[in-house]
């Protein structure tokens, strides 16, 4: 179990003894002395060594265990990890790393009242987000050391500290040690948090646990020598002790079944632990044939184990002096695994860890697929796992999920609708970054808005890439539906025309209208000018049945042997290093075919021009192909010429 106070060596001054410390490390004290070499600050030395020795007691690498030391000097900027990955390894720095990237987990809010109250969303995309960014089990055993420490030395905090991490220990890394199987780590942080959150509860059960603790320690002490004398004269060769009950797990259990603690006082705990499987039944069988069996006290991990791998069987009878015996009975291989979890699965060597370490990946992947544990969260409904979601993060801290691909468009429309509205650009991670660049998870958006509502039509064209979710271009269509029906029948015209221009192309509108099936050219403008349809989508019309100068465009639409046509593309642009490079991967990346290129332009800033010949097999591609490079940075102007 893990201690609220630790047992490290201290020096007079009370100070950790970290020379003592390393003593007792062996073949670890070189990376690890070189890792310490690196803190220079003695309040992150102490964090560190803390976390460290957590660490070690779940029997972590050494790698993890530097990463691990290192981790809270280093999350303050004071060193790199490429010093660390020269110091002390890349095993360690790459880790470090991890962590480092993981660590804002830890400051995001649970509550969502900006967010139109989504509490329990926020709480869920907080999990989420946290799984999202651990693709090491190490990782995720490092942060919940991490966290355990942090709320150890909130002691002196102020009251509102202590309770910020001790929500955050409760409804996410509590949570998160219990589906990785870390009962160590799982416990420690549900009694501190437990203690911060309900100090007169928290007291109120440890004065009556020290009260009679005598009288329990008998009882329990009876039990055991009892129920080892019947295993021995059975045959079972077992080790049977008393199982310490956690305060919080008290707790929850009065409050599950309505009792009070003299009635959790009266149940008796032990554990049966043997060398081999079949020993397990043995001893149950023993058990049920000693005392009376309680029918609905039973489960058997063995057989059918938790998500999280934890085997075990859990059964309860009326034992000795007629009180409840709740037994547990495992092999000494399941015990480690239920208390080191995942990270018992590093210690093993040879066949059976190379197994481990090929489907390591796979089963951290099954596991963090998160549902709560109803005895954990009592309040929680089970949610699915992250999915193909995205999770990223206000700069207050909260947190938001959104589809793969999304932008900060949809994140500003996201957080509420007059953000969207307003939003003029965006800083992701503290750089100015593009409206129509996509988003992943663990960044931190922030959105720069302006004084009035101005959503722009540019982004409803699918083609340009702003507005990838639903919420977000329905939010813009009725912002447009409900100006002036005669600016966006303008602004529809401009769009249209525009477009046409760009690629030589004349119609008819009327007929064009009729052919997308509008009633009237002014019906089609309107939709046009409110994105319930695009450019892109006439041009589809324009491609089959060329007229005037589109009789021109000898290009066909797609079809299963389209006819390619090589067609002149003029850009014009301010001339920068890097800008035909642009504008040809551009092309590139469509998968486009050149012919010939050829560019002409003075000094930087001047004006430049490119002409490309470009393969196309019909005039959609075309359109395509001069949005796309339309939106290259420094380009003014692009059309067939």
């Amino acid at each position: 179990m893990v201690k609220i106070r630790d047992d490290l060596p201290r020096a007079r001054d009370g100070r950790v003894d970290v020379r003592a410390w390393l003593d007792g490390l062996d073949g670890q004290r070189a990376q690890l002395s070189a890792a310490i070499d690196l803190v220079q600050d003695e309040r992150c030395l102490r964090h560190g060594v803390d976390v460290a020795q957590l660490l070690v007691e779940m029997e972590l690498d050494v790698d993890a265990i530097a990463a691990g030391l290192l981790f809270e000097f280093a999350r303050g900027g004071a060193v790199d990890t490429a010093a660390v990955k020269a110091r002390v390894g890349a095993g360690a720095a790459a880790l470090l790393e991890t962590m480092l990237r993981v660590a804002p987990a830890a400051d995001y809010e649970l509550s969502s009242a900006a967010l139109q109250h989504r509490a329990e969303a926020q709480l869920e995309n907080v999990r989420h987000l946290l799984v999202s960014l651990i693709d090491d089990p190490r990782v995720a055993a490092i942060k919940l050391a991490e966290r355990l420490v942090a709320l150890r030395s909130a002691r002196a905090a102020p009251l509102e500290t202590q309770q910020r991490l001790a929500e955050q220990a409760l409804r996410v890394f509590a949570p998160l040690a219990g589906r990785l199987g870390i009962g160590q780590l799982k416990w420690g942080l549900e009694d501190i948090a437990f203690r911060y959150l309900h100090p007169d509860e928290y007291r109120r059960i440890a004065a009556s646990l020290d009260a009679r603790r005598e009288e329990r320690e008998k009882a329990v002490q009876g039990a055991v020598e009892e129920l080892q004398a019947r295993l021995a004269k059975a045959g079972v060769e077992a080790d049977v002790q008393g199982r310490a009950k956690h305060i919080y797990s008290i707790w929850l259990k009065m409050q599950r079944k309505g009792i009070d603690f003299t009635e959790v006082y009266d149940v008796q705990a032990v554990r049966v632990v043997v060398e081999r499987t079949p020993q397990c039944y043995a001893a149950l069988g023993v058990v049920h044939t000693a005392w009376p069996h309680i029918p609905t006290e039973f489960d058997d991990y063995i057989a059918n184990p938790k998500d999280n791998g934890y085997r075990s069987i859990h059964t309860a009878v009326m034992g000795p002096a007629g009180k409840v015996l709740e037994v547990q009975i495992r092999t000494a291989e399941m015990h480690k695994e239920s208390e080191l979890g995942v990270c018992a699965h590093w210690t093993y060597k040879g066949e059976k860890g190379e197994a481990l370490h090929s489907g390591k990946m796979q089963w951290l992947a099954q596991v963090l697929e998160w549902h709560d544990d109803a005895a954990v969260q009592l309040e929680a409904a089970e949610v699915q796992g992250p999915g193909d979601r995205i999770y990223v993060a206000t700069p207050q801290g909260h947190v938001i999920d959104l589809v793969q691909g999304a932008t900060p468009v949809d994140f500003a429309y996201r957080v509420h609708t007059e953000v969207g509205h307003r939003c003029l650009g965006a800083r992701v991670d503290g750089v100015d970054t593009a409206l129509n660049t996509p988003l992943f998870t663990g960044q931190t958006v922030e959105i720069v808005t302006g004084p009035e509502e101005n959503p722009r039509r540019e982004w409803l064209n699918p083609e340009a890439g702003y507005a990838k979710t639903a919420r977000a271009r329905s939010k813009i269509q009725a912002w447009l539906r409900e100006q002036l029906a005669e600016s966006n029948v303008k602004a529809g015209e401009s769009l249209l025309l525009d477009a046409l221009e760009r690629l030589d192309l004349t119609v008819d509108l009327p007929t064009l209208a009729a052919d997308a099936g509008y009633e009237t050219q002014e019906a089609l403008l309107q939709a046009l000018g409110v994105g319930e349809c695009h450019v892109i989508d006439l041009v589809r019309l324009v491609g089959p049945r060329p007229r005037r100068k589109a009789e021109q465009l000898s290009l066909l639409p797609a079809a299963d042997a389209p006819v390619r046509s090589v067609q002149r593309i003029r850009v014009s642009a301010r001339n920068r290093p890097g800008l035909l490079r642009d504008v040809s991967s551009v092309v590139a990346a469509m998968g486009i075919d050149v012919a010939g290129v050829s560019a002409r332009g003075g000094d930087a800033d001047e004006a430049a021009t490119i002409s490309l010949d470009a393969r196309v097999d019909s005039v959609l591609q075309l359109a395509r192909v001069i949005d796309r490079i339309r939106r290259v940075p420094d380009v003014r102007d692009v059309r067939r010429a």
